[in-house]
């Protein structure tokens, strides 16, 4: 099985974006987008995001998915292989909302109720579920109990391998204070990944990145502490994204075993989202019985950075 992985993209920035095409060629068999896939607060608009009335504010994030599902490239790419996706601060209000405790005002109430439903819309698109609403007025954007996206499940089949679990997380609706996920999120995580058959393959999908890095990470949050315990008894990967380049990390446990964080972001953006150097970034897992395999591209050609693989029994990073 392989799994393509990217995050960072905007049809405002880069109308062309060959980088699904790139994608495509290697057929892979499902393609997880972790955060960012619209950039709401693109400086293309007067009035910032924030100050936009709830209307206002809708129009104009529903214009952007358009935008982004209309194009070409990532249309060809969706229509052929399976596509899931989380969000992140972008696609969720706008860069570092986190730090501004935008979640915890009520003036805010009415843009994430809109941007609850314009992501859930988005995702029901890219999985094949319901088309992305043509018109604004569409009853499915104006639930007034939208739910968050909230966290997901998604069981992966290897041809006579053993399971394959993508966990979609939510790292937005709950990231209040030191907390990332929320406690009824990093629960149900828990409890499925107890369930799940012995030596399974925990993929979970973050927007920020674990290891200690500038800016976004699991390191400011308790959620770590978390993670590593579960990875004493479960073998997890993280897909990451956010920081507009490839990256690759080892996160210990306290037994010794390893929390793999494989981050592959910048698609069509750029470092600075609309200056600096243009990315084309993504990452490609090959996964069978035996190993977790994984590699990035930079431009369509394999990046700087070396590949790895990862023995499924022992879960150690092989020479």
């Amino acid at each position: 099985m392989k799994i393509a992985f990217t995050s960072c993209f905007s049809a405002t920035v880069f109308a062309q974006q060959p980088i699904w095409r790139q994608i495509l060629a290697h057929k892979p068999d499902a393609l997880v987008l972790t955060g960012d896939s619209i950039y709401i607060d693109e400086l293309t608009h007067p009035t910032h995001p924030k100050a936009m009335a709830d209307f206002e504010f809708l129009r104009l994030v529903a214009a952007k998915y358009r935008q982004q599902l209309a194009q070409a490239d990532f249309a060809a790419l969706i229509a052929a292989v399976p596509t899931y996706a989380i969000w992140d601060d972008h696609d969720f209000l706008w860069n570092e909302c986190y730090e501004e405790k935008a979640i915890q005002k009520k003036v805010y109430a009415g843009h994430i109720r809109a941007s609850r439903a314009l992501f859930n819309a988005y995702c029901a698109h890219l999985e094949g579920r319901q088309q992305f609403p043509a018109d604004d007025s569409d009853a499915r954007l104006w639930d007034a109990d939208e739910p968050a996206p909230g966290y997901r499940r998604v069981v992966l089949d290897v041809p006579g391998g053993a399971a394959v679990h993508l966990h979609l997380t939510d790292g937005r609706s709950w990231r209040v204070n030191r907390t990332l996920l929320g406690a009824k999120q990093r629960t149900d995580i828990g409890l499925a990944m107890e369930a799940a058959p012995a030596h399974t393959l925990h993929l979970v999908a973050s927007g920020s990145v674990i290891e200690a890095h500038k800016g976004d990470q699991w390191g400011s949050f308790e959620d770590l502490a978390w993670l590593r315990e579960l990875a004493k008894e479960h073998c997890i990967a993280c897909l990451s994204g956010d920081i507009h380049a490839n990256d690759f990390h080892r996160i210990p446990t306290d037994n010794g075993r390893m929390v793999y964080d494989f981050t592959a972001s910048g698609a069509a953006i750029r470092r600075a989202i609309w200056i600096g150097t243009e990315c084309q970034n993504f990452g490609l897992l090959d996964i069978d019985a035996t190993a977790l395999r994984g590699q990035w591209f930079r431009f369509g050609k394999p990046a700087a950075l070396t590949p790895v693989t990862i023995d499924r029994s022992s879960w150690q990073l092989q020479s």
